[in-house]
C-alpha cells in the first residue's frame, strides 16, 4: 500500500470503523438481545471489517474523488462489498474448519454485515459529495441562474455537468412542452413548464442563461425556441446538433452562442455508417485540402472508423499543422501524416503516390472564392482543373480504389472563373473512369454554413464592429448545408462511386441572404436597420442572383440515400484526344499568361457557360 494519502488512508480508517459497527447490526439482527450466543461470534468483529477495507483498497475505491461523484463509483462499492463478503465467509470457515472453530463467522451474520457496511459506506460518500457541494456553493459569489431546454437525456447530462462543476452555474428547473414530464423532478430540479413560458421563469428565478438541450432539435423547432427568448435580455447558448456530438461524452465544453446554422442546418442526415466504414477501416486515406474547411471535417469523420493511416495534404503548412494537431490530441493512437505539396506538381504527387499507395483518396483541395478567382484565372485553372487531373490521374495510375472530387453548385452554368474551372475539373474526372478500374465519384453541393470566406463569418465580423452589413442583392439566394452534415454526405457518396457519377446533394430550399442577415442581427441582440444598418452592394462580377444544382436538361436518379441524387447526363464527358487538347491548352494559358485564350477554353468545353470576360483587375 503504499503512496497512500492522508485522504485515503482517513477513508479506510472510516471504513473499517463503518464495517464494524455493520458487524455489531448484523449481530443484532440475528441472534435479537441474546448476548450469550452473540460471545460465540465475537471473535471475528475486528478482522472483518480489515479484510473489508483491504479489498476495497485493491478495487480501487479509494483512488475516487468523490466530491465529483456519481452512481457510476458506487457501483463499485456495492460490487466490492459482494467481493469481501465472499472472501471473510470463505476465510473463517477454512479457519474454522481447519485451525481453530473460535473463529467461527455464520454466513447469515457474514452476509448482513456485508450488506449494512455497503449502505453505511454509500451514505458516507453521499454525504461527503453534498456537504462539499453545499460548502463549496457557499463559497461562490456571483453564480449565474440557468434554465434548461429540454427534459430529456441531453438535458439531464447536462444538469449532472454543472452539479459537478457548480461554479459554473446553478439550474433552476427545465422547461419542456412534454405534458407528461411537467410537475416533474429530475434529481430534484423540477420541470417548471412549457417553452413558450420561457420569459416568465427568466424574470421570475432571475435567469442569465437559458440553454436549448436538444441536440436532435430541426432549424424549424430551433426557430420557434428563439422566437419566444428575448436576447437582449438573457443569454441564450445551445447544444450543437447529433452530428457534432455523436459518440462523445457530453461536457460543458460543448455549449456555444445559438447560430445561424442552427436555424439553417440541423437537417435530418440518414447515413450508412456500416458502408461507410466497410471501405474506410484499414485503409491508407488521402486528403487533400486537408487544412480547409471541407478535407479538415473529412478527416474528423473518417478517423474514428479506423483507418489503416490518415495522410493529410496542403499547401499551407499552418492550416495542416492546425488539424493534425487537433486529431492528434483526440486520436492518439492513430497514424496520421502531414503532406505539404502542391496537387498541380505532378513530378511531387507522383512521389508520394508511388511511395505511400493510397487505397482511397478525398480530393478537397481547391480555390473556391468567387471574386479572388475572377482576378487570377491562372491560378484558379492550375489548382482546380490541372490539380484535379493530377490528383485523378495518379489515382488511377496507382490502382486507388475509390477517388472522390468535391465539386460545387456553381459549376452548374457557371458564370464565373472558378465555377468553370471547377466544372472542367468534373469533365476531366468523368472521363478519367473510362481509363482506369478506379472507382471515380463527384460530388457537388452548394455553400458550406461557416466555411472560410463564407457569407456568415463577414456577417458576424461586421455586426461586431457595429455594421453596417453589408448585402449584395435584397432577392438574392444561396443553398446552404452545415460541414458536419455536408461531409457525412460525402463519405457516403464514396461508398456509392462507381464510375464518376455527379452525385448532387439534396440541399433543401435557398435561403434568402437579406433574410440571413437580418436573423443572424437578432441573434446577436440588436434590431436590424435600427441598431445595425443592412447596405446593398450589389451584384460582384461572376455572382448569380440565384444558384442551381442541377442543370434544366439534366435527368437524375435517386440513390438508396434521400437526400442524395445521381445525375444522368452526358455532357461531361470528352474523349482522350480532346482531353489531352485541353490539358495542353491549360497548361499553355497558364505558362504564358495568356488571359485571352481564358474564355475560349471556357466556350470550347462549356458550351453552356455565361462569361464573357474575365476581371479588368485580372492579375
Amino acid at each position: 500500500m503504499k503512496h497512500l494519502s492522508k485522504r485515503s488512508f482517513r477513508l479506510m480508517i472510516i471504513d473499517y470503523i463503518l464495517f464494524f459497527l455493520a458487524y455489531i447490526v448484523a449481530m443484532f439482527i440475528r441472534f435479537q438481545f441474546d448476548f450469550v450466543e452473540m460471545r460465540k461470534y465475537i471473535s471475528p468483529i475486528f478482522f472483518f471489517p480489515l479484510i473489508m477495507v483491504i479489498v476495497f483498497y485493491y478495487s480501487g475505491i479509494y483512488r475516487y474523488i468523490w466530491r465529483f461523484a456519481t452512481l457510476n463509483e458506487l457501483r463499485p462499492v456495492f460490487n466490492s462489498g459482494f467481493i469481501g463478503f465472499l472472501i471473510n465467509f470463505f476465510i473463517f470457515e477454512f479457519v474454522r474448519r481447519y485451525i481453530s472453530d473460535i473463529f467461527t463467522l455464520p454466513f447469515s451474520v457474514a452476509a448482513t454485515a456485508s450488506v449494512v457496511g455497503v449502505v453505511f459506506v454509500s451514505a458516507s460518500r453521499i454525504y461527503w459529495f453534498s456537504r462539499h457541494s453545499r460548502n463549496y456553493k457557499k463559497r461562490l459569489n456571483g453564480i449565474k441562474n440557468i434554465l434548461i431546454i429540454g427534459a430529456g437525456d441531453a438535458g439531464t447530462e447536462l444538469l449532472g455537468e454543472y452539479e459537478r462543476h457548480p461554479e459554473e452555474g446553478s439550474v433552476v428547473g427545465f422547461l419542456d412542452d412534454d405534458p407528461e414530464k411537467i410537475g416533474r423532478n429530475i434529481r430534484g430540479y423540477p420541470v417548471l413548464g412549457k417553452i413558450n413560458q420561457v420569459m416568465d421563469f427568466v424574470e421570475k428565478y432571475n435567469v442569465e442563461e437559458v440553454i436549448i438541450a436538444i441536440p436532435s432539435a430541426s432549424s424549424d423547432q430551433i426557430k420557434k425556441i428563439i422566437d419566444y427568448v428575448d436576447t437582449s435580455k438573457v443569454r441564450l447558448k445551445t447544444l450543437p446538433g447529433i452530428l457534432e456530438i455523436l459518440d462523445n461524452k457530453l461536457s460543458l465544453g460543448f455549449l456555444r452562442e445559438v447560430d445561424i446554422s442552427d436555424l439553417l442546418g440541423r437537417k435530418e442526415v440518414s447515413v450508412d455508417l456500416k458502408e461507410i466504414k466497410d471501405y474506410i477501416k484499414g485503409k491508407k486515406i488521402l486528403v487533400t485540402g486537408a487544412g480547409g474547411s471541407i478535407g479538415s471535417e473529412i478527416c474528423r469523420q473518417v478517423l474514428p472508423m479506423g483507418p489503416k493511416a490518415l495522410f493529410l495534404l496542403g499547401k499551407g503548412e499552418n492550416s495542416i499543422f492546425e488539424i493534425s494537431n487537433e486529431l492528434k490530441d483526440k486520436f492518439s493512437d492513430a497514424f496520421i501524416e502531414e503532406i505539404i505539396a502542391d496537387v498541380s506538381d505532378e513530378n511531387r504527387m507522383r512521389y508520394l503516390f508511388s511511395k505511400y499507395r493510397f487505397d482511397v483518396v478525398f480530393h478537397a483541395a481547391a480555390h473556391k472564392h468567387v471574386p479572388l478567382m475572377q482576378k487570377n484565372p491562372t491560378e484558379a485553372f492550375r489548382v482546380n482543373t490541372i490539380g484535379t487531373y493530377t490528383v485523378a490521374k495518379l489515382s488511377g495510375e496507382y490502382n486507388v480504389e475509390r477517388f472522390v472530387f468535391i465539386s460545387t453548385d456553381k459549376a452548374i452554368k457557371p458564370t464565373s472563373i472558378m465555377g468553370a474551372s471547377k466544372r472542367l475539373g468534373e469533365i476531366i474526372v468523368k472521363t478519367m473512369s473510362n481509363f482506369y478500374q478506379t472507382k471515380y465519384g463527384i460530388v457537388r453541393f452548394g455553400n458550406v454554413l461557416g466555411s472560410r470566406g463564407s457569407v456568415i463569418p463577414i456577417f458576424k465580423e461586421q455586426i461586431q464592429k457595429g455594421g453596417p452589413v453589408t448585402v449584395t442583392h435584397p432577392n438574392m439566394k444561396r443553398y446552404f448545408m452545415t460541414i458536419p452534415e455536408a461531409v457525412s454526405l460525402v463519405l457516403q457518396c464514396g461508398q456509392f462511386a462507381q464510375k464518376a457519377e455527379i452525385f448532387v446533394l439534396e440541399m433543401g430550399a435557398p435561403v434568402n441572404i437579406d433574410r440571413l442577415a437580418r436573423d443572424l442581427i437578432r441573434l446577436s441582440g440588436y434590431i436590424p436597420d435600427q441598431d445595425i444598418k443592412i447596405v446593398y452592394t450589389g451584384i460582384r462580377p461572376g455572382e448569380k442572383l440565384y444558384e442551381e444544382i442541377f442543370l434544366e436538361d439534366e435527368d437524375y436518379e435517386k440513390t438508396r440515400n434521400r437526400r442524395i441524387f445521381i445525375s444522368k447526363s452526358n455532357n461531361h464527358e470528352i474523349n482522350k484526344e480532346k482531353l489531352n487538347e485541353l490539358i495542353d491548352r491549360i497548361n499553355i494559358m497558364i505558362k504564358n499568361h495568356d488571359y485571352n485564350s481564358v474564355i475560349e477554353i471556357i466556350k470550347d468545353y462549356i458550351p453552356d457557360s455565361n462569361i464573357s470576360k474575365i476581371s479588368e483587375e485580372t492579375q
